[in-house]
């Protein structure tokens, strides 16, 4: 059932709008960028794998980055690197909610339909109240 699994089915891109304007921009190129943010966002900024970015952080603030800047560089390396990553973050979201399923629904959610679960695990963490992208108040025009 829903209760047991994730709140938003893996298709249910049009229940949240928001979210799957963030994913399609460009045509689905921030699609990997959402994902990356997802994992951040679960590890309280910083780098997944618990891979230390202090050794990189001196080199980033001389570019004007913050630690967490770091941190998503790190993610953003990794996910080109070795783009299974995103089945272990996938499952790291199920584990930390507990949310049925299991390691080999994680990788055809990721393999046959990257998009769809990329969108489900925002929605996901959006409804928990975790790390959403939003719009600044200055780029708000609701806000003028």
């Amino acid at each position: 059932s829903v209760a047991d699994g994730w709140s938003t089915g893996m298709l249910s891109l049009w229940d949240d709008f928001e979210t799957m304007l963030n994913g399609t921009v460009l045509c689905g190129a921030l699609l990997p960028l959402l994902r990356i943010h997802n994992s951040l966002e679960l590890n309280d900024g910083k780098a997944a794998c618990g891979i230390p970015t202090q050794k990189f952080s001196k080199f980033f603030r001389s570019c004007g980055c913050t630690d967490r800047d770091t941190a998503f560089t790190v993610n953003c390396a990794l996910f080109m690197m070795f783009p299974f990553i995103a089945v272990l973050w996938r499952k790291q979201i199920r584990d930390f909610y507990s949310i049925d399923g299991s390691m080999g629904g994680d990788l055809m959610a990721c393999c046959f339909c990257f998009p769809c679960s990329a969108l489900q695990e925002s929605r996901e963490l959006k409804k928990r109240g975790i790390g959403y992208l939003t719009v600044p108040a200055q780029l708000n025009m609701d806000s003028r």
